[in-house]
């Protein structure tokens, strides 16, 4: 992890990013979702114990962000492969998306 990422090169965010960090460092936004709590729980167990491994060249997460950011990252990837023919989506018109829980009619 010498780059300065939370993953390395080889890992799935190191690669979208291709070795390279953020154009500007420490700009995040949150992400307002909701899991359940055994989703967070199994989410914390994943980072600690990734953490834990004792192996130079394995790509861990620095944090649970990061976790989620390669994991959120993969899956986008994934969608636009399977539903856009690899490109982005174009972008929305509306800014912002409603958040909370979904309404169940």
């Amino acid at each position: 992890m010498s780059n300065g990422l939370p993953f390395g090169q080889g890992s799935i965010l190191g690669k979208e990013l291709g070795g390279q960090a953020p154009t500007s460092p420490g700009t995040k936004e949150k992400i307002p979702a909701y899991v359940t709590p055994d989703v967070m729980n199994r989410l914390r167990n994943t980072v600690v114990a990734l953490q834990k491994i004792d192996d130079e060249d394995a790509e861990v997460p620095v944090s649970l962000s990061a976790y989620v950011e390669a994991a959120v990252l993969a899956q986008i990837r994934r969608d636009e492969r399977e539903y856009n023919g690899g490109n982005p989506f174009p972008q929305r018109r509306q800014k912002n998306l409603k958040t909370g829980p979904p309404v169940t009619k």
